[in-house]
């Protein structure tokens, strides 16, 4: 009987693995917590200065809030803000959320946005302003991702090992499959079963590594290699659909210079 705990324990992964650690901040969901504009969460009504339009789409429909991070609440990990407000909008009027299939197209922030708020002092947009926004559209006309807005906490903790990332492919020079099928051959699937279940990829998180349900949209050359925020609907929050995984990506000097414009937005269900 295979055992692959045991072939992964005798074989030299494990430590090219540690090598590969990273941190990151993961991102739970208390049953309870008392929310205002600026606290980070899920869906609903977040801190947009009255100084700043709200986002719409090409066809000037609002755009919904997917996501607010307040790195004011969080632990810190390197390169990130330490303060401030990162918002993320999407699309919801588009079945497919803002997606551009069109790799040159990701970053265009049409469909969705990216806002940073280092100040959020200012005065800002009330939440029945925003409502009134969408009040003219059915709900039926729209893609339904967070039915209403949950609280969201982080704490640190390190993300192994990326699965199948052009991480990966410029660690190791190859394909996560190619090099699983390589270095395990018959006893490769057996192995890659009990990787997938031992390590957890996936989640909801800011920072570490990108898990993609298909493949990633990245290729080797490309700049976007920090993980901004992490949405994995496998807790039931949130609906990107059948199971989604959506990834807001972005170079490091990007990332340290704290523009938040030039993003790559991709997500992928199963």
């Amino acid at each position: 009987m295979v055992n692959p705990k045991k072939i992964v324990e005798q074989s030299n992964l494990i430590p090219e693995l540690e090598k590969m650690k990273t941190e990151m901040i993961t991102l739970d969901y208390p049953t309870s917590g008392f929310l205002t504009p600026k606290t980070s969460k899920l869906g609903g009504i977040g801190y947009l200065p009255k100084s700043e339009p709200y986002p719409t789409n090409p066809q000037g429909q609002p755009l919904s809030l997917l996501a607010q991070i307040n790195f004011d609440e969080l632990p810190y990990i390197e390169n990130y803000p330490t303060t401030g407000i990162l918002s993320f909008y999407i699309d919801c009027f588009d079945d497919i959320l803002g997606l551009n299939f069109n790799l040159e197209k990701k970053t265009e922030q049409s469909h969705f946005r990216v806002l940073y708020f280092e100040n959020t002092d200012e005065p800002y947009h009330n939440t029945t302003d925003i409502e009134a926004l969408f009040k003219p559209y059915n709900s039926d006309d729209m893609e339904i991702v967070i039915e209403e807005e949950v609280k969201m906490t982080g704490s640190l903790a390190t993300d192994p090992f990326p699965f199948e990332t052009i991480d990966f492919k410029r660690y190791f020079n190859s394909d996560f499959f190619e090099y699983m099928n390589v270095k395990f051959g018959d006893q490769a699937e057996d192995v890659m079963s009990y990787l997938f279940d031992y390590l957890s990829p996936g989640g909801t998180h800011i920072g570490g590594y990108p898990f993609f349900t298909q493949e990633d949209p990245r290729t080797i050359e490309s700049p976007y290699t920090k993980l901004l925020f992490q949405l994995d609907s496998d807790l039931g929050y949130a609906s990107l659909g059948d199971n989604g995984v959506a990834q807001f990506t972005i170079s490091e000097d990007d990332l340290k210079q704290k523009n938040f414009s030039n993003v790559l937005y991709n997500w992928y269900c199963y």
